[in-house]
């Protein structure tokens, strides 16, 4: 069971949960070829949950889903313990220090945010249509369960956290640059939601774990065009999974 765990939290995103300088021995993986989505699956044993699991992510959200009356998420981010913004060759990320980057409270149970990181285009669709950028907050309790945050871009106006970010952008795979404490100061305090979308799911990329917290939040911020163009010259391709099949869960709201 450690060493299942130990799997997961180093493998969210091609990187460690924890905002730590040591790079666990991984399987080479990618979105396209040989290595790609399709055969995740067969690439390790620990990665058969992408080929066999039931409550896979992500997911298209309808907006006519079940309306479930959820509860207010409470949310309380300290942004100054960002560490450091890294390009994977995955994603873009960027991990907190060691102790948290704040934390959110659901179903009565306490999570702190760890990192944060982008997918392009979006990774869940809303009717069936993808945003261009998508942000994942990843949480982790100590129990080791972990929820999942997520923020879709739409094209519009330059966004002042982007602005910051792009500054430090890393834009070879493998590179890594130093967040000085004020770069995401105005991310920080303490505020409630009601308006986002909710369902179980997994991992997004390999191992592909399930029991994974989704809440996907309703209101889209804004990236210019600009901005995305960093973004996906950073990448060099696009990072998106493919929206995985619902089953029998329910998307609620």
């Amino acid at each position: 069971m450690k060493n299942v765990l130990l799997t997961m939290l180093f493998t969210i995103s091609s990187a460690t949960v924890f905002a730590n300088d040591e790079k666990p021995k991984t399987i080479h993986w990618t979105y396209t070829g040989a290595t790609g989505v399709e055969h995740w699956g067969d690439l390790s044993p620990d990665f058969i949950t992408c080929k066999t699991g039931k409550n896979q992510s992500p997911v298209n959200i309808s907006t006519h889903t079940v309306d479930a009356n959820l509860p207010a998420v409470n949310f309380k981010y300290n942004m100054l313990t960002a560490k450091k913004i890294i390009n994977t060759g995955h994603s873009i990320q960027v991990n907190m220090w060691s102790g948290s980057g704040g934390e959110i409270m659901v179903d009565n149970k306490l999570f702190q945010l760890k990192q944060f990181h982008f997918h392009t285009p979006s990774e869940n669709t809303i009717d069936g249509q993808h945003a261009p950028l998508e942000a994942h907050f990843v949480h982790l309790n100590k129990s080791g369960e972990i929820t999942v945050v997520a923020i879709l871009f739409e094209l519009g106006t330059a966004d002042r956290t982007l602005a910051n970010l792009i500054k430090h952008m890393p834009m070879d795979k493998g590179q890594e640059n130093t967040l000085d404490a004020d770069v995401l100061d105005h991310m920080q305090g303490e505020f409630n939601s009601t308006q986002y979308f909710r369902f179980n799911g997994s991992l997004t990329t390999p191992p592909c774990t399930e029991g994974v917290r989704w809440i996907v939040m309703k209101k889209p911020m804004s990236i210019s065009k600009e901005q995305l163009e960093v973004f996906q010259n950073a990448l060099k391709h696009p990072n998106a999974r493919p929206v995985q099949p619902l089953n029998a869960r329910v998307v609620v709201q």
